[in-house]
C-alpha cells in the first residue's frame, strides 16, 4: 500500500464502541449480555481496541519468537514438526508403520519405550538426523534405564551426537500423580538424566508436563500454575544439589495438551513460553524464547466416544490453536483413539491434519500470525497476570509438594473436572454429536456413568463427556 489510507479516518475509541453497543442493546446490561468469563474468571469482552494493549507492551518483545530462522534457503519461516506415534509394540511391525508415515508427511516420531526397546529394529532404515525423535517411558519403565538403552544404541550408529534432535517426555514430579513415589527419587533420576544425556546438545533430558493437569479436567490456569510450581520444586532441589539452573532450563521442553477453547488455548501456549522465559530470568538464566521447545498434542479430554468421527473436527481446531500459539512439535492424536487401538484410517487422517494446515491453509507462511491481535494479546496478558499471582501464592503456601501431599491440588482439579462434566451432561456446554445433534444410534447412551477408581493422591486422565460415554 503506497499510502496509509487509515489517516483519512478518525480513530474510534473504546468508549465510543461501548456507547454504540449500548444503543443497539436497547437498555440491556452491557456486561451481562456481551461479556463472558473463562473457568478461571477472566472476562472476555466482545471487542478489543489498541487501548487494551497499552499496559502490556512488553509482550511485543515475544512476538515472532516462535522458532529460529530456517537455515535452509527456501523453507517457510514458520516451522513445526508433524509427529507420528506407532500404536504397535512389535518392533518389526512398528518399523514398517514408521517408514510409511515418514514417507507420507511426518517428520518426527513419538515412541512409547522401555529399557528393553529394540531401537535397532524399530528404527531400521530411519535417517534420524533428518527428523525429531521423542521418547516417552512407559508407566513401569525406569527413565534412567531408558536413557541408557538409548545412548547404548546411539553409540552404535554412524551419526554424531549433535545430530540427535528431540527429547525425553519424562516429568518425574508430575508422574507422582500417576504412580506414587518419593520426591527425592524423582530428583535423583532427573540429576542422572541431565548428566547421562548432556553429550546430546539438541535432545532435552527433561520435560515440564502441563498435559497431565489438562487431561485430568483442570482449567487453563490450573494446568499452568501447578506445572510451573512443580518445575520450581524440581529446579530448587536440583540447584540445592549443585546443578546450575541454566543447565536445567536449557534441557527442559514444554509438553501441553491443546483443548477446544480456540483463542484461550492459543493464549495458553503463548503464556507458557513467556512465563518459562520470565522464570529463567529470575534465576539469572538467559534464554532465547524461540529456542524453547514447545511440544503440543491434541487433547483426549475433549474427545467423545459418542459419534467419534466428530473428534476429527476437534482435532483440526486444536491443531490450529497449537500452531498459532507457537508449538514446535505437534502430535495430532487419532480421532478414534478413545475407542481403543486407532485404525489405519484414523492414523492417516491425524497425520494429514498438520500437512493440510501447512500446505493448504498456509499457516507456515507467517511466523506469528496472531502477533498484535488485541484479543489474543490481552487474553495472554490476563492469563500471565493471574498465573504470576497464583504461583506466588503456591510458593508462599509451601510449594507443589505441600499441596500434593495434603491433596488440595488433586481436589481442586477433580472439582473442576466434575463441574465441566456436569455442564456437558446437563447441556450447558455443547458437544456436537455427544449432547447436541446426536445420531439416532447414539441417543440411548445418554446418562450412563463413567466409573473410574481414583485414589486421593491420584489424577487420572478423563474425558469431558465422561458422564455421557459408556
Amino acid at each position: 500500500m503506497l499510502k496509509n489510507l487509515f489517516e483519512d479516518f478518525d480513530p474510534v475509541s473504546k468508549d465510543h464502541w461501548i456507547e454504540q453497543a449500548l444503543k443497539d442493546l436497547k437498555g440491556k446490561d452491557f456486561h451481562q449480555t456481551l461479556v463472558t468469563s473463562t473457568y478461571d474468571g477472566i472476562e472476555i469482552f466482545p471487542f478489543y481496541t489498541p487501548e487494551d494493549s497499552q499496559s502490556f507492551e512488553y509482550l511485543n518483545t515475544y512476538q515472532n519468537k516462535i522458532n529460529p530462522k530456517p537455515e535452509i534457503p527456501g523453507l517457510s519461516p514458520r516451522l513445526w514438526s508433524n509427529i507420528f506415534c506407532p500404536a504397535e509394540t512389535d518392533p518389526k511391525i512398528g518399523n514398517k508403520l514408521i517408514l510409511e508415515a515418514l514417507l507420507n508427511g511426518c517428520d518426527a516420531l513419538l515412541l512409547d519405550v522401555s529399557a528393553k526397546t529394540d531401537f535397532e529394529e524399530l528404527l531400521k532404515d530411519v535417517e534420524i538426523p533428518y527428523i525429531q525423535l521423542f521418547l516417552k517411558p512407559k508407566t513401569d519403565a525406569n527413565p534412567v534405564e531408558v536413557a541408557d538403552n538409548l545412548v547404548g544404541w546411539w553409540t552404535k550408529t554412524k551419526w554424531g551426537k549433535e545430530q540427535f534432535n528431540g527429547g525425553l517426555l519424562w516429568d518425574g514430579i508430575s508422574n507422582l500423580l500417576h504412580k506414587k513415589g518419593q520426591l527425592k527419587d524423582q530428583v535423583i533420576s532427573a540429576k542422572i538424566l541431565l548428566k547421562n544425556l548432556e553429550a546430546f546438545p539438541n535432545f532435552s533430558a527433561l520435560t515440564l508436563n502441563f498435559s497431565i493437569y489438562h487431561e485430568a479436567g483442570g482449567s487453563t490456569l490450573q494446568e499452568l500454575k501447578y506445572a510451573f510450581s512443580a518445575f520450581i520444586e524440581l529446579l530448587d532441589q536440583l540447584t540445592d544439589a549443585g546443578l546450575e539452573a541454566e543447565k536445567v532450563f536449557k534441557n527442559t521442553l514444554l509438553l501441553l495438551s491443546v483443548g477446544s477453547g480456540y483463542f484461550e488455548e492459543i493464549s495458553k501456549i503463548r503464556a507458557s513460553r513467556i512465563f518459562f522465559d520470565s522464570l529463567a530470568q529470575l534465576y539469572q538464566v538467559s534464554l532465547n524464547p524461540e529456542e524453547i521447545m514447545v511440544f503440543c498434542q491434541t487433547s483426549t479430554w475433549t474427545k467423545s466416544k459418542i459419534d467419534a468421527h466428530t473428534n476429527m473436527l476437534r482435532n483440526t481446531t486444536e491443531a490450529m490453536s497449537a500452531i498459532l500459539g507457537g508449538c514446535n512439535a505437534l502430535w495430532v492424536r487419532p480421532h478414534d483413539e478413545v475407542l481403543g487401538i486407532p485404525s489405519g484410517f484414523s492414523q492417516r487422517m491425524a497425520r494429514n491434519v498438520s500437512n493440510i494446515l501447512k500446505e493448504e491453509s498456509y499457516l507456515d507462511k507467517v511466523v506469528d500470525p496472531v502477533a498484535g491481535s488485541y484479543f489474543v494479546e490481552n487474553l495472554t496478558y490476563q492469563i500471565l497476570k493471574k498465573l504470576r499471582s497464583e504461583v506466588a501464592s503456591l510458593e508462599l503456601a509451601g510449594g507443589w509438594w505441600k499441596i500434593y501431599s495434603d491433596h488440595s491440588l488433586q481436589q481442586s482439579i477433580k472439582a473442576c473436572r466434575k463441574k465441566r462434566q456436569e455442564e456437558v451432561l446437563n447441556g450447558d456446554c455443547i458437544k456436537v454429536g455427544a449432547n447436541k445433534y446426536k445420531s439416532d444410534s447414539e441417543v440411548g447412551r445418554l446418562g450412563s456413568k463413567l466409573n473410574v477408581e481414583e485414589a486421593d493422591w491420584q489424577l487420572i486422565s478423563a474425558r469431558e463427556t465422561g458422564l455421557l460415554d459408556k
